[in-house]
C-alpha cells in the first residue's frame, strides 16, 4: 500500500502564506442589541425588586431571595450595557 504525498497531520511549522488572521479579543454588539439586552435585564430586576417589597405576598425568605435576584439582574444590566 502506498501513502499519499501530502500529510495533513504533519508537525511541520505552517508557512507564512497560511498564517491565521488574529481575531479581536472582545465582541461588540450593535446598539440595538445592547439596548434590548440591558432593558430586558433591567426590567427583570425591577420586577424582582417589586416582588420583594414588604406589601407583596409571600414569605420573608422568598422576598429576600427575590430582592437578591433583582439586584443581580440590575448589576447584569449595567454590565451588559458596558460590555
Amino acid at each position: 500500500m502506498s501513502t499519499p504525498e501530502s500529510n495533513t497531520t504533519s508537525s511541520a511549522a505552517p508557512d507564512s502564506g497560511s498564517a491565521l488572521v488574529p481575531r479581536p479579543s472582545s465582541y461588540n454588539d450593535c446598539i440595538t442589541c445592547r439596548i434590548i439586552g440591558s432593558g430586558a435585564f433591567a426590567a427583570t430586576g425591577i420586577y424582582a425588586l417589586r416582588m420583594a417589597r414588604p406589601s407583596a405576598p409571600g414569605s420573608i425568605v422568598g422576598k429576600r431571595i427575590m430582592g437578591g435576584l433583582g439586584f443581580c439582574f440590575l448589576v447584569g444590566s449595567a454590565l451588559r450595557w458596558r460590555m
